[in-house]
């Protein structure tokens, strides 16, 4: 049996057409917000598909009589806003019920198709939020179809992957702290910012001089 290898230590990305998948408004600037700042920076287009609507988020009704799911759209317009991205779509499916998505897989092969992005973001396997954890059994049946050409990048939050990658994204972090300030309704119930803060600064074991890592798996690639 071979051990793991290092991840690799990375500063900059690969050039393209990105796209990310978030299950929740919120999940692109836990997950991912740092590489999205940076492929900004360096020109890329970036694409967020919001898969479910949020709508379980206020399990105590601190938002009951407003249209909560507007307002978790419009707390992701102003996140993507700040990191740059560039077109954002919302699919709606029920939060919390994602599983029961059968066309789930069909769907996202046609984004693919259409789309065609050279790199991919998104939940890994191990994810055990049961949305993250259908999106990514999704993504993984509709990629027998379609690779993307620099890769399939797993990122995480509710679960730890084992690293391929390690990006440095010090030089961006207070813009997907920003970012993650935007999801209010959700920082009422869970400190996003302190938990993430302390995911990247873990992550620097890997690279001593960051102050701030994101860690990816690469699951797939031409």
């Amino acid at each position: 049996m071979r051990p793991p290898e290092f991840p690799k230590v990375v500063a900059s990305l690969p050039q393209g057409r990105v796209l990310v998948l978030a299950p929740h408004p919120d999940d692109e600037s836990l997950g991912c917000g740092g590489a999205i700042a940076l492929h900004h920076r360096q020109g890329d287009r970036v694409k967020v598909v919001f898969v479910t609507d949020g709508g379980a988020g206020d399990p105590l009704g601190y938002y009951a009589g407003l249209d909560y799911r507007e307002l978790r759209r419009e707390e992701a317009r102003r996140a993507a806003s700040i990191l740059g991205i560039d077109e954002l779509v919302f699919w709606d499916y029920p939060d919390g019920r994602l599983a029961e998505a059968h066309d789930l897989s069909e769907r996202l092969g046609r984004l693919f198709t259409t789309y065609q992005p050279d790199i991919l973001y998104r939940p890994s396997t191990l994810e055990v939020h049961p949305d993250h954890w259908a999106l990514a059994v999704g993504v993984e049946a509709a990629l027998q179809q379609y690779r993307p050409a620099y890769g399939d990048f797993c990122y995480e939050i509710w679960a730890a992957v084992q690293p391929t990658h390690a990006l440095d994204i010090t030089a961006v972090w207070d813009l997907k702290r920003k970012a993650v300030e935007q999801y209010e309704s959700q920082l009422r119930y869970v400190d996003y910012i302190y938990m993430g803060a302390g995911l990247n600064t873990y992550r620097t074991i890997y690279c001593p001089s960051a102050r701030y890592v994101e860690a990816y798996r690469l699951e797939q690639a031409q």
